[in-house]
């Protein structure tokens, strides 16, 4: 098993995005393709899931492919309109983002997870393109300052087909993480993660309201079996994420997606009676431009530690988030304190994570803290990492992996 592979559900995705780019004709796309050798095949649905007739599967399939190549065009346009000399391009994916800025004069630096990156780098190689692929986490505040130090200063940060990947907790941490990168090197943030409705491309020149349900239902599976349908960040509506945005310290500006003058090149091979849709489908979708609030107050980062029998506590509060390290067992004799710390946080965060690498167990009383929290936080916002083969055990047999997100 690629365990590499196995962490990270974007990865099968990120090779479906570059292949729909050549499709579309993208050139730099294709060299992508040829100098990893990725098959150029899409992934298909199997025999016993595919519920839609050959018009509809080439509609969504259409759809899709036409969403893919406007995003990357906006990103373009929008480097070109700015005259910006760097780009950072966190989840990457293989775009051939890289190849297009080493040809247009563009500093540029890709970051990943470390199976896509290291990938990447190979071609990075062979197109003398430089250390340019960077692995790393994009909710990880040095992982982005890391990455962020090889570019020039006044960087345009792009993320692309991210969101619908991140809970609530790691949308906060990676606004933090980007924040820090604007503040040290200037620049703005671009998506069009918050903008469009990438459902409406693949639905909208389907046959009828059975074909558009079914795709949502095979959606909602495909997404429950990442665990993310319902709780993650792409399926909060515009003002609720508009205003989570802005309370991290951000100005929304909202672009247009589609100018009406990109060369699309799937626009221009899809049946005519399918135009008018699509074009209505980019004419209601949005870029959304972030710049750093100048009147925005960053919280002090509060530290603390406890020390209760066996467990020690590390904890650091910024922002409206909390992290905790737990170290030893958390029982009925600690628990008290783990929630003491949590009670008086409550209020001023929205998400905590907790490092559980060193916790060695947890009793009821300790499940019972982490209930607290969700009941006051909300799903979604609490997250354990590195859990311990035995407390992931206890997690799962209590069905607390379904309360907690675990990592």
């Amino acid at each position: 098993m690629d365990y590499k592979i196995s962490v990270n559900p974007t990865f099968s995705t990120a090779k479906n995005t570059v292949i729909m780019l050549a499709k579309a004709g993208n050139k730099n796309a294709k060299r992508v393709i040829d100098g990893l050798g990725i098959s150029e095949t899409l992934a298909k649905f199997n025999d016993t899931e595919n519920p839609f007739s050959e018009e509809d599967t080439k509609a969504l399939l259409t759809g899709v492919t036409l969403a893919v190549e406007a995003r990357y065009a906006s990103v373009t346009h929008i480097l070109s309109q700015e005259n910006r000399k760097s780009l950072f391009d966190i989840a990457c994916g293989y775009t051939p983002r890289g190849l297009y800025c080493k040809q247009n004069g563009i500093d540029y630096i890709g970051l990943d997870v470390p199976v896509v990156a290291e990938e990447l780098q190979k071609l990075a190689v062979k197109e003398e393109l430089g250390n340019v692929y960077i692995g790393g986490d994009a909710t990880n505040e040095a992982s982005l300052l890391k990455a962020a130090s090889k570019l020039k200063k006044d960087v345009l940060v792009s993320t692309e087909g991210l969101l619908q990947y991140l809970f609530k907790a790691e949308f906060a941490e990676m606004l933090y993480a980007i924040r820090q990168v604007l503040k040290e090197h200037g620049g703005v943030w671009v998506s069009s993660d918050m903008g469009v409705d990438y459902e409406a491309f693949a639905t909208v020149n389907m046959s009828g309201p059975e074909a558009r349900e079914n795709y949502r239902e095979l959606r909602k599976k495909a997404l429950q079996e990442t665990n993310i349908f319902n709780n993650g960040v792409a399926f909060w509506d515009e003002v609720q994420m508009e205003s989570f945005i802005e309370a991290h310290g951000f100005k929304v500006e909202k672009l247009p997606f589609y100018h009406g003058d990109e060369d699309l090149t799937i626009l221009k091979t899809v049946p005519e009676e399918w135009k008018e849709g699509y074009i209505s489908v980019l004419n209601k979708s949005q870029v959304w431009k972030m710049t750093l609030d100048p009147d925005y107050v960053e919280k002090e980062r509060k530290t603390g530690s406890r020390e209760v029998d066996s467990l020690s506590i590390v904890y650091m509060e910024f922002d409206d988030m909390l992290k905790v390290s737990v170290k030893g067992r958390i029982d009925t004799i600690s628990a008290p304190a783990l929630l003491e710390i949590f009670d008086q946080c409550v209020g001023e965060i929205s998400t905590v994570t907790i490092d559980a690498k060193k916790l060695e167990y947890i009793s009821s009383a300790g499940l019972r803290t982490l209930l607290f929290l969700v009941k006051r936080l909300g799903f979604g916002s609490v997250k354990m990492i590195h859990a311990s083969e035995e407390v992931m055990d206890i997690l799962e047999t209590t069905g607390f992996d379904k309360k907690v997100i675990v990592e």
